[in-house]
């Protein structure tokens, strides 16, 4: 039995070490960072901001990231005038051939950055997409939303910040 309780032992702690190796940020400040736009221009995301902003992270090949586009242009519309914006990190197409066509196609009207795995650590990883950060005036990670959200639920946590 002791060999049994050992080995339950080891197993558990390699267990905590990988789980605190996932290390995710679900409150606190967002990262500064700054990205390249797909037109070339830098833009940058900072706590200092002082607008209510949903950073989503998405891929050209992910279908429910594309599903979702249209809500976020409604959003983006909807509240563009109250202090708020869609800021939108593609991770899978740093050249541009595929998200131009996208935002072209979808009519986007809300800032598009090119991204990295490097820069979804900097928000405490992120391990599926779409997964969007609502971010308060005050510059913290209100909200992690993993999945496409409906367009209700992202309505009124975008209100709740407003």
């Amino acid at each position: 039995m002791p060999g049994f309780l050992r080995l339950v032992t080891i197993c558990f702690s390699i267990a905590l070490f990988f789980v605190g190796c996932r290390e995710e940020k679900r409150a606190g400040e967002v990262p500064t960072v700054s990205l390249s736009t797909y037109s070339g221009e830098t833009f940058t995301i900072s706590p200092r901001d002082q607008k209510v902003s949903l950073i989503v992270f998405w891929a050209t090949w992910c279908r429910p990231c594309l599903m979702e586009i249209p809500t976020l242009v409604r959003l983006q519309d909807k509240y563009r005038d109250r202090n708020f914006r869609v800021i939108s990190i593609n991770i899978d197409d740093p050249e541009g051939s595929k998200t131009r066509a996208i935002i072209e196609h979808f009519g986007i009207n809300y800032t598009v950055l090119s991204g990295s795995d490097e820069i979804t650590h900097k928000f405490g990883g992120v391990y599926g997409i779409p997964t969007a950060f609502l971010i308060g005036h005050d510059g913290l990670i209100k909200d992690k939303i993993e999945g496409m959200a409906p367009e209700e639920m992202l309505d009124e946590k975008i209100t709740a910040e407003l």
